[in-house]
C-alpha cells in the first residue's frame, strides 16, 4: 500500500513537471535557431537621367563586381558589401546630378538593410567643349608654417588661373589630385588638419576627382582597409573609374598602409608599401573589359610610382615596374591598350618614363608642396618651392583642344608656362659640403666650361640641344643633383640644424644635361623640344652665378 501510494505521487510529480516544461523552453525543448547572416546580399537599383530616362550600358560596381545596366537602366548583383558603398562609372557625356562642393558624388553608401532600390541620377554635361585636365600631386597640407594659407591664397588661385586659361582656350577642365592631400603624421600629432578641411579649402572652379595616398589614411585606425575608412566616409571609393571627353579614367589605390592605430604616426613614406592587391587587380580587369576603344586615351591615377625611375644616357632600365606586387600584373592587363597615361605622385620629384613597348607613359609629378615636408620633427619654416630633383612645385596640364590625343605641359606655380629649363654655368658653381654632394667641389676640372641644364619635363622622345656662338655642342644626359636646390634651400636648412636630415637629401636625377663649351664667357643657348613639337629656349649669358 505504501509502495503504490509513492508510485502515484511520483507519477503526478513527473506529469506536472512535464506539463510545466511544455510551456517553457528554459530547460527542455529545442534551442532557438540562430541563422547566420549571408556572406553576400543582393544589391539592385537603377541609373537614369534627372528626368527619369533609363541609361543602359552604365558600369556599376561595389569595388569587387562590375555589372552594366540593362535597357531599363537597372542593375542587380550579389555583394559582400566589403567597402560599404556602390559607385557608378559615369559614361562619357554625363556627370552625377549631385556634387559635394566641387566633387562629383558618383557613389552611394549601402548597408545590408539598405541595399535595394538604389538610384543614381546623372545629367548631361552642359559644356560640350574638349576636355582638359589639371593634375596635382602631394599638397600634403598639415596646418603648419602657413601651408593652409598657402593653399587658400596661392595654390588654389594658381590652379584657378590655369582653369580660366584652359576655358578661354576652348576646353572643359577637370582637376585630378594624386594623393597625400593631407598628412597623417601631423594629424596624429595634433595639428588638426583633416580631409574634410582640405575639401573645404580646395575651392577650385572645376570638378575634382581625388586619388588616395598613404598620408591620407587615418593614423588612429590600424590596418590598410580599416585605415581607409575615414577616406571612404568623406571622399568615397579609394578606387573607381569614370569616362569623360573621349577618355577613360581609373583611380587606383596602390598603397598598403602600415600603422598600429595608436595615433603615433610614422614619419615619411615608411608607413606604407606600394602594391595593388589581388581584389583590386580583378576589379581593374573587369573595369577595363568595359572599355571598347583600346586606342583611346586611358588615364590611370595612382599615388605610388609605377615605373622604375629613368636612367642616364647609355644606361639600361633592368626592371620596368617599381613594385612587384601588382605592377607587372597591371602592365599585363594594359598590354592591349596603346595610349595609357599613368599619373602619380609620392616622390616629390619629376620622373617621366615609358615602358619599353611605349604603350604606358608615366608622369610622376613633383609635389605641389615642393620639397622638405619634415614629418618627424617640428618644422621651423615652409616647404621649398622646388622639389628634391630641382623641379619646381607645380601641376601637370593635359589639353585635348587639338584633337583626341592630348598634349601635356608641366607648369610651375607662379611661373610662366615657358619656364621649362634652369641652366648653370659650372665655372661659377661651387659647393664644398661633401655631406651633400661632391659634384661641385672647388677647382673640379671636370666642370671647367661646362654648361648644365635641368629639364624636368624631359621624357623619352624629347630632345635637348645647346649652342655656343651658333655652334651645336655635344650634349649628354646624365644623372646629377641640382645645385640651385642645394645652394638656395638645403644648405640653409643644414646650417640651421647643424646637420643633414634624412628627409631633405637631393636626388641624383636623369633629367640633367651637360655640354662642354669652348670658352668661359660666350653665351650658350639651350633648346628643349617636347613630344608635341613645342620648343622652349633659354640663353645662359656667362659668366653666370646662380
Amino acid at each position: 500500500m505504501k509502495i503504490r501510494l509513492y508510485n502515484i505521487v511520483f507519477a503526478c510529480v513527473v506529469i506536472a513537471a512535464s506539463l510545466s516544461c511544455s510551456e517553457s523552453n528554459e530547460y527542455y525543448g529545442a534551442p532557438p535557431i540562430r541563422q547566420p547572416e549571408p556572406k553576400e546580399v543582393e544589391i539592385n537599383g537603377r541609373v537614369a537621367t534627372e528626368s527619369g530616362s533609363p541609361l543602359a550600358g552604365v558600369a556599376v560596381s561595389d569595388g569587387i563586381t562590375v555589372v552594366s545596366t540593362d535597357t531599363e537602366g537597372r542593375f542587380s548583383f550579389m555583394s559582400p558589401l566589403t567597402m560599404g558603398y556602390v559607385f557608378v562609372s559615369t559614361p562619357d557625356g554625363y556627370e552625377p546630378s549631385q556634387f559635394l562642393d566641387n566633387r562629383p558624388k558618383f557613389w552611394q553608401e549601402v548597408s545590408r538593410k539598405e541595399c535595394t532600390g538604389i538610384e543614381f541620377k546623372l545629367r548631361p554635361i552642359a559644356d560640350k567643349k574638349p576636355l582638359s585636365i589639371i593634375a596635382i600631386a602631394d599638397p600634403q597640407i598639415s596646418n603648419r608654417c602657413g601651408d593652409v594659407e598657402l593653399l587658400r591664397n596661392f595654390y588654389v588661385p594658381e590652379i584657378n588661373r590655369a582653369i580660366d586659361s584652359l576655358r578661354t582656350n576652348g576646353t572643359s577642365p577637370i582637376v585630378l589630385t594624386l594623393g597625400d592631400i593631407i598628412c597623417d603624421w601631423f594629424v596624429a600629432n595634433g595639428y588638426g588638419y583633416t580631409l574634410d578641411k582640405f575639401n573645404s579649402d580646395f575651392q577650385v572652379n572645376a570638378p575634382v576627382y581625388h586619388t588616395m595616398g598613404n598620408h591620407d589614411n587615418d593614423p588612429f585606425i590600424a590596418g590598410d582597409m580599416a585605415g581607409s575608412s575615414t577616406w571612404h566616409n568623406i571622399n568615397g571609393p579609394s578606387y573607381y573609374s569614370f569616362n569623360r571627353g573621349g577618355a577613360h579614367f581609373i583611380s587606383v589605390d596602390n598603397i598598403v598602409y602600415i600603422n598600429d592605430g595608436a595615433g603615433n604616426g610614422v614619419a615619411g613614406n615608411r608607413n606604407c608599401d606600394t602594391a595593388i592587391p589581388e581584389q583590386q587587380l580583378k576589379w581593374i580587369a573587369a573595369d577595363l573589359a568595359t572599355v571598347q576603344d583600346k586606342d583611346a586615351p586611358l588615364f590611370i591615377m595612382m599615388h605610388g610610382i609605377l615605373l622604375t625611375y629613368p636612367v642616364a644616357e647609355g644606361q639600361t632600365v633592368n626592371k620596368v615596374y617599381r613594385f612587384d606586387d601588382g605592377g607587372p600584373q597591371l602592365g599585363e592587363l594594359l598590354k592591349d591598350f596603346t595610349n595609357v597615361k599613368v599619373l602619380s605622385g609620392h616622390s616629390h620629384k619629376s620622373h617621366f618614363q615609358h615602358t619599353p613597348e611605349g604603350n604606358i607613359r608615366e608622369y610622376n609629378y613633383a609635389g605641389t608642396n615642393g620639397g622638405w615636408w619634415p614629418a618627424g620633427f617640428t618644422p621651423y619654416k615652409a616647404n621649398f618651392p622646388v622639389c628634391f630633383d630641382g623641379a619646381p612645385w607645380g601641376m601637370g596640364i593635359w589639353d585635348f583642344s587639338a584633337g583626341p590625343q592630348p598634349s601635356h605641359l608641366y607648369k610651375g606655380y607662379g611661373s610662366p608656362t615657358d619656364f621649362q629649363i634652369r641652366a648653370y654655368d659650372l665655372n661659377k658653381v661651387v659647393i664644398d659640403d661633401c655631406d651633400i654632394t661632391t659634384s661641385f667641389l672647388p677647382g673640379a676640372s671636370g666642370n671647367s666650361n661646362v654648361v648644365m641644364a635641368n629639364v624636368w619635363a624631359y621624357e623619352p622622345g624629347c630632345t635637348v640641344k645647346m649652342f655656343e656662338n651658333g655652334v651645336e655642342l655635344d650634349v649628354k644626359r646624365v644623372k646629377s643633383v641640382d645645385p640651385y636646390l642645394i645652394l638656395k634651400y638645403i644648405l640653409p636648412v643644414k646650417q640651421e640644424y647643424g646637420k643633414m636630415h634624412s628627409g631633405i637629401e637631393p636626388e641624383s636625377t636623369a633629367h640633367i644635361f651637360r655640354a662642354k663649351a669652348s670658352t668661359s664667357d660666350a653665351p650658350v643657348t639651350i633648346e628643349f623640344k617636347d613630344l608635341y613639337g613645342r620648343t622652349y629656349t633659354t640663353v645662359l649669358n656667362r659668366p653666370a652665378d646662380i
